[in-house]
């Protein structure tokens, strides 16, 4: 998930080309900020999920050729921050600073349930045995989807959303970890870029003989 700093591009830019060592003591600052929210993500992460112990076992309890074992110190070692410049997305956002869950099994268990309670439409374990349509299940059990989304609720909660828009990302673990800080990330990111550039005009005025 990317957090959305908006105007502040060219700054940031700037600052990386005109002044490293400022731009350096802003990313540390930032990174700080990042790293409350990832630690807090990993505390959320338990070691198995009670009525899903076949979530650890061979893929073929679930039925879907290469669904991701659970294994919760893979989920913790996924949960990352970024500080990498992304390249522009197609709604025109470029992403500087990120928060990342990058293991499948992780991904699997921050979003389930989010598309609906009951989980994938059934289909039955004698429907489209080459597994292609992975947007169905296929479990003998037509109950498992529901079964799967209540048992990760049990033990993890369930999921969080990041502000009221419905097109908002909703998660249970980096998401809710992020959602928890009730804006202080953000906060803490938009105050260290803001004194950064502070720092950075005195900089420039004091060179020129500006200053007072």
């Amino acid at each position: 998930m990317p957090v959305v700093v908006k105007g502040y591009l060219d700054t940031v830019k700037a600052l990386r080309k005109v002044n490293p060592d400022l731009y350096k003591e802003m990313n540390q600052e930032i990174r700080s900020a990042l790293q409350e929210v990832v630690t807090n993500a990993k505390s959320r992460v338990p070691a198995t999920i009670p009525g899903l112990s076949q979530w650890s076992e061979p893929n073929k309890y679930f039925g879907v050729q290469n669904f991701p074992k659970w294994n919760s110190g893979v989920v913790r070692r996924g949960i990352q921050y970024s500080t990498r410049s992304s390249s522009t997305n197609r709604a025109g956002y470029k992403v500087m600073y990120g928060l990342l869950n990058r293991s499948h099994a992780g991904a699997i268990a921050e979003t389930a349930g989010n598309k609906g309670a009951g989980g994938q439409p059934w289909v039955g374990s004698g429907v489209d045995k080459t597994f292609q349509n992975r947007k169905q299940s296929h479990s003998n059990n037509p109950n498992a989807g529901r079964h799967f989304i209540e048992s990760i609720d049990r033990e993890i909660g369930s999921t969080r959303r990041i502000g009221a828009e419905k097109k908002n990302r909703r998660g249970r673990i980096l998401i809710a970890a992020y959602e928890a800080q009730q804006g202080r990330t953000i906060d803490k990111i938009m105050a260290a870029i803001k004194k950064t550039e502070a720092k950075a005009n005195a900089v420039t005025q004091k060179s020129y003989g500006l200053a007072a």
